[in-house]
């Protein structure tokens, strides 16, 4: 790709519309991964994330059914499993089989949509280039202004972005929905890749991020790692779409 990146926006059905913020990357000078006591400098390069968590209109959109357990087109899909999104055949397989891709594709170059890494979601969700404003949850150290948590409004779902985004124009990284990333869960951080990549190593949870609806405030921090089945689901989890910036 040459030139400047721009942010990636698909409209479908008149008024349904998916957006990608380009998340300029760490440039040589790396990002400070997890909690300050156990943390690791890591690289990242520039990739591009979705401004929220895959609704139930574009589940549907690509997949026909919902398999949501709280049902809205605004709303976060959930209920969905890791293995849902990345098996033949499942979400990942057919949105890139899809003319979402041929969509995304004159505007980022041979982009797939995949899952976001963990080091991509806990970077974008500091704020990318921003990450040393140091706040505790994505875009604010004041939980009610960026966050649907510990069931304050109900126990269920809320609209994506309605609350305040962070720093890149990404709402609900902090509470609403549990997000799926793309790796194997490994506890020892000094595992995890140091060039923003997956960690691909053995085991059957894979992690998840940003808390949700129902979680206390601490599990919706930038720096909390939680660790799951991968063929679990319920109506706490979904995911967030990313793409690799084409070089």
């Amino acid at each position: 790709m040459k030139g400047a990146v721009m942010n990636i926006r698909y409209q479908w059905d008149g008024e349904q519309v998916l957006e990608f913020v380009h998340v300029t990357g760490t440039k040589g000078r790396p990002f400070t991964f997890g909690e300050s006591q156990h943390s690791r400098p890591i690289e990242v390069p520039d990739f591009f994330i979705g401004t929220v968590p895959v609704t139930q209109a574009l589940w549907t959109h690509v997949m026909g059914e919902n398999p949501a357990i709280h049902p809205g087109p605004d709303l976060p899909v959930e209920n969905v499993s890791w293995d849902m999104l990345t098996a033949g055949g499942g979400f990942l397989a057919r949105i890139n089989d899809s003319p979402l891709r041929s969509a995304i594709a004159s505007q980022a170059g041979d982009a797939a949509f995949r899952l976001p890494s963990e080091v991509e979601w806990e970077y974008a969700a500091r704020g990318g280039p921003r990450w040393t404003d140091g706040f505790a949850y994505s875009g604010s150290d004041d939980i009610d202004a960026v966050a649907w948590y510990d069931r304050r409004h109900g126990d269920w779902t809320m609209p994506v972005a309605r609350k305040r985004p962070n720093q890149l124009g990404l709402y609900d990284m902090s509470g609403n929905v549990w997000e799926w990333c793309q790796d194997v869960h490994t506890p020892d951080i000094e595992r995890i890749p140091r060039d923003g990549t997956p960690f691909t190593g053995g085991g059957e949870e894979r992690v998840l991020r940003g808390g949700c609806f129902h979680n206390w405030a601490i599990h919706c921090t930038v720096w909390k790692r939680y660790e799951i089945a991968r063929d679990f689901h319920d109506g706490c989890i979904g995911f967030r779409l990313a793409a690799s910036v084409e070089r």
